[in-house]
């Protein structure tokens, strides 16, 4: 049977991925006065900082009293925040029911409510969205993206575009259109968020409400520690092991469930897509390597490092990270940016850094639709 491919609409841009980096780079296309569709998979904004529970915004600042970060990743720690608890210092907004974990321009936040303070700032900004719909190929002319193929409930259908970010936190679009790229490797992460007892108490006492929401780990956390014996690490990028991860992480969680006083505890939310951190990046002009000695001419500004040890390093980052020449209307945003060492994978994983290259992705496909 022929399936047949129906045509929609053309974009200035198009954004694949509505996760932090993909929210950002769609908002500041559509500033720059572009048409803009956002195209996710999922039916939230937001990716592993809501769907994927991991609802702590890192910081903007050097862990020196200095703020470094600025622009749409402000906006949207404001953002996160806006509806909800925080944990922010009194110096970055916090107050007196803040209960701040460290003094930090970090926040933790209600993933749930995050979820629908994005939906309305994506539109407030004029972005299109298409939510429940897989984008799977790009549809090229050589080296041109002219638009992007989705499955969705409508069946087969190709969106046309002048320019084409890639959001998708598995370079997935970059990838199928030919971009040279590389693996990562993860460790067997799960987390879900639970309340007990215990926590309900504490609450009573100190009214700080976001330690209702705690994080409960059933496998390891980012440098391997709980890493389970025997379990090797895994790149994302094979289906099969994808499934097996989040089945085996399920597991390990329900195993813990079982132990627990079923008249003590809630467990709060699961997470709704696997909690790889580093998957596929592109190989970009310019490869990041988180050196903070190096200074570029195209820089976009400063990252910081979330991780205690390396406070309160900040490190140059080059636009031509974003994107490889040879593909000249495709644009990576967020995790999968050319990143050539651990360290730098690292730093470009986390909140504050996506939306740092989400925005400058934005202006970048905005300029190549006006010089075309």
């Amino acid at each position: 049977m022929e399936i047949k491919t129906i045509k929609k609409e053309h974009y200035n841009v198009i954004v694949v991925g509505g996760g932090i980096a993909g929210v950002a780079a769609a908002v500041s296309a559509a500033r720059e006065g572009m048409s803009v569709l956002l195209i996710e998979k999922q039916i939230n904004l937001g990716g592993l900082a809501t769907g994927g529970l991991i609802s702590w915004y890192e910081p903007l600042c050097n862990g020196e009293g200095e703020q470094i970060v600025f622009g749409i990743a402000e906006e949207l720690i404001k953002l996160s925040v806006k509806y909800c608890y925080d944990s922010l210092p009194e110096k970055w907004g916090g107050s007196e029911r803040s209960g701040p974990r460290n003094q930090r321009y970090s926040t933790k936040f209600s993933p749930t409510v995050f979820m629908l303070a994005l939906d309305e700032y994506v539109k407030e900004n004029g972005v299109e969205l298409l939510f429940d719909a897989l984008a799977t190929y790009p549809v090229m002319d050589g080296n041109i993206c002219k638009g992007i193929i989705v499955e969705d409930i409508s069946g087969r259908e190709e969106y046309e575009a002048d320019a084409v970010i890639d959001a998708t936190g598995t370079a997935a679009i970059m990838y199928r259109a030919g971009v040279p790229c590389v693996e990562g490797q993860n460790f067997a992460s799960f987390i879900a968020h639970k309340v007990n007892d215990e926590i309900i108490d504490g609450y009573k006492n100190d009214g700080i409400t976001w330690k209702l929401r705690t994080w409960q780990s059933a496998g390891s956390d980012m440098d391997g520690n709980g890493q389970p014996d025997g379990v090797p690490t895994i790149s994302g990028t094979d289906a099969k092991e994808v499934s097996d991860f989040i089945i085996a992480g399920k597991e390990r969680m329900f195993e813990k469930v079982k132990e627990w006083d079923r008249f003590s505890f809630e467990l709060m939310s699961l997470p709704t897509m696997p909690q790889l951190r580093t998957i596929r990046r592109i190989v970009g002009d310019t490869d990041f390597a988180a050196d903070t000695e190096a200074v570029f001419p195209d820089s976009i500004g400063r990252l910081t490092d979330f991780r205690p040890r390396f406070i309160p390093n900040t490190y140059d980052f080059p636009r031509s990270a974003l994107y490889n020449s040879a593909f000249p209307n495709l644009f990576a945003a967020g995790r999968i940016v050319s990143a050539s060492t651990r360290d730098a994978w690292e730093v470009t994983r986390v909140i504050p850094s996506c939306a740092k290259t989400g925005e400058e992705a934005g202006k970048l496909a905005a300029e190549y639709v006006r010089n075309v």
